[in-house]
Order: C-alpha cells, then sequence, then structure tokens
C-alpha cells in the first residue's frame, strides 16, 4: 500500500500546476537519461573491440555510467539490484544541479579520454539529460513586467537616471 500511496504522490506532483517547470520538461530529463543510459551502455559494449587503453577505459566508464544514469533515473529496470530503491530515493531528493553536476561530468570524462563516435554518441546523451538539468538549475525566467521592474534597483550605478558623462577625445599630434 505504501508504494502506491507513494506512486500517486510522485504523480499528482508531477502533474502539479504550480511546479516551477511543466511535465513535458521533466520527463524531457528524464527520457534523455532513460535513453542515453541505454545507448551509452549499448556503445560502450560495441567500444570494447578497441585497440587502445584509454579507449577501453573510456568505454568502461561510460558503461558505468551508463547503468548508473539507468539506476537513478529508471530504477524500475534494475528491480534485481536490492539497493537500488535507495539509490532512487536518494536521488529524487536531489537538487537539479546536483543531478546536472554529476551526469555532465559522467557523460564528459569518457569524451575527454577518447573522441571516438562511439563515446561521443553514448556519452553525450547522457551529458545532453545533464545540460537539461542545468537548464532547470537556473530556473524559470521571470515574466517582462517583473523584469521591467526590477531595473535598477539591484544595482543603482546602472540605472538610465544617471547622467553619463560624454567620451573624451583626445588629439594626437
Amino acid at each position: 500500500m505504501g508504494a502506491a500511496a507513494s506512486a500517486q504522490a510522485q504523480m499528482q506532483q508531477e502533474h502539479d500546476a504550480n511546479a516551477a517547470f511543466p511535465w513535458w520538461i521533466r520527463y524531457l530529463a528524464k527520457g534523455l537519461g532513460i535513453i542515453g543510459g541505454f545507448v551509452a551502455m549499448f556503445f560502450a559494449i560495441l567500444g570494447l573491440l578497441s585497440f587502445s587503453a584509454t579507449c577501453i577505459l573510456a568505454v568502461l566508464l561510460q558503461l558505468a555510467a551508463g547503468f548508473l544514469t539507468i539506476a537513478l533515473e529508471a530504477p524500475f529496470c534494475c528491480t534485481f539490484v536490492d539497493f537500488i530503491e535507495k539509490i532512487a530515493v536518494f536521488s529524487e531528493s536531489r537538487a537539479y544541479w546536483q543531478k546536472s553536476a554529476l551526469y555532465c561530468g559522467m557523460g564528459l570524462v569518457p569524451i575527454l579520454l577518447c573522441a571516438e563516435l562511439n563515446t561521443i554518441l553514448g556519452a553525450g546523451m547522457i551529458f545532453a539529460s545533464g545540460v537539461v538539468y542545468g537548464f532547470m538549475a537556473l530556473g524559470k525566467k521571470a515574466d517582462r513586467s517583473m523584469m521591467m521592474g526590477s531595473h535598477g534597483t539591484a544595482n543603482p550605478a546602472w540605472s538610465p537616471s544617471i547622467p553619463t558623462p560624454a567620451p573624451v577625445t583626445v588629439n594626437m599630434p
């Protein structure tokens, strides 16, 4: 009964009209993470056929990053692992900037180690999910009236009502 109640509470939270972001942005970030995790694992397995030690290390890191992304974003895919539920609860309580930093870091390291097509496609999707979470961490843009009303209040030096001196011209001989 507890799982059904928590699922219902999560569904109400996801479809809340007063939420900070529309439902499709949250689903975009989560979907990029899930699809990116599977794509990263697929290309990591293909990348194991490399002859370079750094590329093999990169695809092993990509494989681990793909599995961790799946575990964090879609724990129902990993029900066979006992501790995934605790990791999922921990992940859902994190701020967007923390998820962004984690996913961008996990996506960037394999690309920096071995810039081949399989690492760029695989880890790039995880990085893209981190970018969407980063934009969500920045927050919503204020509406026009709020932006127009707040100009000059934060820093009066940039106020348009303060006269600025005319530029000085220097005549060089």
